[in-house]
């Protein structure tokens, strides 16, 4: 890549991490960690990142993530300097005293001389998890990050650890630049086949591509799994079910019993490539040596379970996969690849869901934002856009195209940097509102698949109605993660802000004016004092695993957290009440009804002519709730409103229910 090309991404991923910055409320160090754990766990670099940044004596991380299989287990550190000048270069020195640095935190961590008195951190969180991956693993990568220019030419030698392969990487600006230009693609996968792969050529009946047939070694399989994990499938997009699913209990039983027939059994594998290189055998026939880009696109489950099985000392040297391999030209990839993935039928079918930026969803969303102009804000005095960033790297590629210094100047003020989301954050968005952020915490990259299917099983209708009120709640969801930064809880605020939005989602049942905040472009006074409350109610329970759950990280995950969380004793504020939409909540408001006892309204009635709280009216509605209640009929609207109105009110006084209402 020219050093011109290099200069201008320097520059760009600066804006980036500001923007990330100011969308996160955090340091420069904090955004740049985090945007690069995002974009390699959504490349299938890593799995389950987090950061979590922790130094001390000799030792420095930035943040960690473990495959789901057990593959791997990850530890980065990050280096950021706001400069973009080609003087901003990182040394052999210095990058082998910060992999000395990771080392060091690795083998505290992992020897149980690190300890930390607050169990509930996030620092503790990662230990415990790292404590724990390590003794499973197959391998353990060190991994620097920076936006320096790297001198180091040559590639990092890999260690033992105890036992463990211990890989390192530099990821420094030319990398990340490269990286950058392949858009919504990973780096490409070149595999090797040093004895060469005997293959079939089919009749060529198309320019773009040809069609290869080859019988892969299930060891080579394997091999190739282990040294790129989910980049493989990067276009299945399916995860590894842990061989739970039948289809995978199948193949495992077939690896363990009759490897031999492996071929016989299996359907094999469908992949993609942009290159194949060929070399003769010493019988004179034509045999695959290397393929460019290789991608597998359908029996993700078969390729994973047999380095499952690999790994788990399980004997596959005689089992064999057919493979049918689709060379494309390389500038038709992005076109026919996607329907390749969507046609085969192998062992599972491809849902179109799987396909993610290509389905019809995402595609009317980005239409739809590119011409929907936003109201002016506090940030902003004039109409701007809200950026779907459908693919990686379309903002930039946007601005590059504006061509002057003084046309991208305007882009970036009708199109604030602030102002752009990916379909991850779309997804986190609508699964915190939809009240689900037990699935937020599972990681960005989870979430969105889950909200995949969703969606393709029951498509919203996306029309500018939906656009703006998907605004809103970013607005919401970036609000109060900001607020939540400045209460200084000291770790899991991601957590804490998709429960926060949750629970105030379940609290106002719904209520919250979307299109209010999509006009004004920010939050009401009183929502952002709401939003402050309850964030401290919702930290000590997120904090605070019951017995048995010591680490928090994988509590959050667990629809058991939500429900402790959905739990609390929290009553919506009277200045928020006011603001809330009346809208027709009868069913819902049944459904609240039928879940309380006679009791809890007989007292209701009773501590109202008590406190002298609640006028006559209430009172009697409270009585008619109770006689409904206790002869099994539903109450008469007019008593169910003015009921549980009378009960919000008096839980805002004290009154404390049997039911806890």
């Amino acid at each position: 890549m020219a050093e011109a090309d290099i200069g201008a991404y320097a520059h760009s991923l600066i804006e980036d991490v500001r923007a990330q910055a100011e969308i996160e409320g955090c340091n420069l160090h904090e955004a740049f960690t985090q945007l690069m754990l995002d974009q390699l766990a959504a490349d299938g670099h890593t799995e389950d990142a987090v950061a979590v940044h922790l130094k001390d004596h000799g030792m420095e991380i930035s943040g960690y993530g473990a495959a789901s299989d057990d593959r791997s287990l990850d530890l980065f550190l990050t280096y950021y300097s706001p400069r973009a000048d080609e003087d901003h270069k990182i040394g052999r020195a210095e990058v082998e005293a910060a992999f000395r640095r990771l080392e060091n935190f690795l083998s505290r961590c992992v020897s149980g001389t690190l300890t930390r008195r607050d169990r509930s951190s996030e620092v503790a969180g990662m230990c415990a998890a790292v404590t724990e991956k390590f003794g499973r693993v197959e391998v353990v990568r060190l991994v620097l990050i920076t936006n320096a220019r790297s001198v180091v030419r040559d590639s990092i030698a890999p260690m033992l650890f105890e036992g463990r392969h211990v890989t390192r990487e530099l990821w420094d600006l030319r990398r990340l630049a490269n990286w950058s230009t392949s858009g919504n693609k990973a780096e490409p996968i070149v595999a090797e086949f040093p004895g060469g792969l005997p293959c079939l050529a089919t009749p060529r009946t198309d320019e773009d591509y040809s069609v290869l047939l080859a019988i892969v070694p299930a060891r080579g399989l394997a091999d190739l799994y282990s040294t790129h994990g989910a980049r493989l499938l990067e276009l299945n997009v399916r995860s590894f079910l842990q061989v739970r699913g039948a289809v995978n209990r199948g193949i495992l039983d077939t690896l363990r019993n009759n490897p031999e027939r492996f071929l016989a059994y299996n359907n094999g594998i469908a992949a993609t490539a942009s290159r194949v290189d060929f070399e003769e055998d010493p019988s004179g026939h034509r045999v695959i040596r290397r393929i460019h880009n290789l991608q597998i696109v359908n029996g993700g489950q078969t390729t994973a379970t047999i380095h499952h099985a690999h790994r788990n000392k399980v004997d596959v040297g005689a089992a064999h996969v057919q493979m049918k391999l689709t060379v494309v030209s390389p500038d038709r990839l992005d076109d026919i690849v996607p329907q390749i993935s969507a046609y085969s039928n192998t062992q599972n079918r491809v849902t179109a869901s799987d396909l993610k930026a290509n389905s019809a969803f995402h595609v009317d969303v980005e239409r739809i934002m590119r011409t929907l102009w936003a109201p002016p804000s506090p940030t902003h005095p004039h109409d701007t856009h809200w950026f779907y960033e459908r693919a990686r790297g379309q903002y930039a590629n946007a601005l590059t195209r504006e061509g002057t210094p003084a046309r991208q100047k305007v882009f970036k003020a009708v199109h604030p940097p602030a102002q752009k989301f990916t379909k991850s954050d779309l997804a986190k968005f609508e699964h915190s509102w939809a009240m689900q952020p037990h699935l937020v915490s599972l990681g960005a990259e989870k979430n969105f698949t889950l909200f995949s299917q969703q969606i393709d099983e029951q498509p919203p209708a996306v029309d500018k109605q939906y656009c703006r009120h998907l605004v809103a709640k970013a607005i919401l969801f970036r609000k109060a993660d900001k607020i939540v930064a400045r209460q200084n809880f000291g770790g899991y605020k991601a957590n804490i802000v998709t429960y926060t939005v949750a629970k105030l989602a379940h609290a106002t049942r719904g209520r919250i004016d979307l299109d209010r905040i999509w006009r004004s472009q920010d939050l009401t006074l009183a929502l952002q004092d709401a939003i402050t409350d309850l964030s401290h109610l919702v930290q000590k329970v997120i904090t605070s695993p019951p017995e048995g759950r010591t680490n928090v990280g994988e509590w959050t995950k667990r629809p058991e957290c939500w429900a402790a969380v959905r739990d609390l004793d929290w009553v919506v504020p009277a200045p928020l009440d006011a603001e809330l939409l009346d809208v027709d909540t009868y069913d819902d408001d049944t459904k609240l009804i039928r879940g309380t006892s006679p009791t809890d309204w007989t007292d209701l009635a009773a501590w109202g002519i008590d406190t002298g709280f609640l006028d006559a009216e209430q009172r009697r509605s409270a009585m008619e709730i109770a006689q409904a209640l206790d002869q099994g009929w539903d109450p008469a609207g007019k008593h169910l409103r003015s009921g549980l109105e009378a009960m919000r009110r008096a839980r805002r006084d004290g009154f404390r229910p049997v039911s806890g209402l």
